[in-house]
């Protein structure tokens, strides 16, 4: 088992070299790896699922995956393009199996008796503070409802991107389609919110 004695050591060492540590089933290594990802890639699943528990179970699952697959990571490759990989992944397989049961709409009421709360009210926000002018804080409200509405694919680029700031190269890879794909569903989302704006 590899140890590392201090922080600024863990600090050094590459996700990659992590990997290698991991695929050996060395859970110190694992444990760095989920410190250091653990909250993007939370956060990544929590902008295409609403809710909260939801998104932790689907987040724990990544984990799990990567736990179990660090034997079939390629050195080579960038690590972080891959976790995303197996999120985007876990976020389809949760939308495949939720399809066959119910679909919701955005402003469909979570609590269809007594009409309140509407889901599009339950997008998480995490703009700047109070100081923040209460119009330019409901026109970013607006944004991020608006990008829930776009087709599925063109939502996803934009999520890499503007919430993750992922690189085009990165998101094509997550993907698994060519960069001139991704810019082009960059292109047509982008269209979408402007005409809506």
């Amino acid at each position: 088992m590899t140890v590392y004695p201090t922080t600024e050591d863990v600090r050094s060492v590459s996700d990659e070299e992590l990997m290698a540590q991991v695929a050996r089933r060395d859970v110190q290594s694992f444990n760095i790896i989920f410190t250091r990802y653990y909250k993007q890639i939370f956060n990544f699943i929590r902008k295409s699922i609403y809710d909260h528990r939801t998104a932790e179970d689907i987040t724990q699952e990544v984990f799990l995956r990567v736990f179990r697959s660090a034997g079939r990571f390629d050195p080579e490759r960038k690590f972080s393009s891959w976790i995303y990989k197996i999120a985007f992944n876990e976020i389809k397989r949760y939308f495949a199996k939720a399809s066959a049961k119910k679909t919701s709409s955005i402003n469909e009421p979570l609590d269809p008796t007594t009409g309140s709360a509407e889901r599009g009210d339950m997008i998480e926000y995490q703009g700047p503070g109070p100081e923040m002018s209460a119009e330019s804080e409901k026109k970013t409200r607006q944004i991020r409802v608006l990008i829930e509405t776009l087709p599925e694919k063109q939502r996803t680029v934009m999520i890499l991107k503007v919430y993750q700031e992922l690189t085009f190269e990165e998101i094509s890879q997550i993907l698994d389609c060519p960069l001139s794909t991704v810019l082009s569903r960059m292109r047509y989302a982008v269209k979408k919110l402007q005409k809506a704006i």
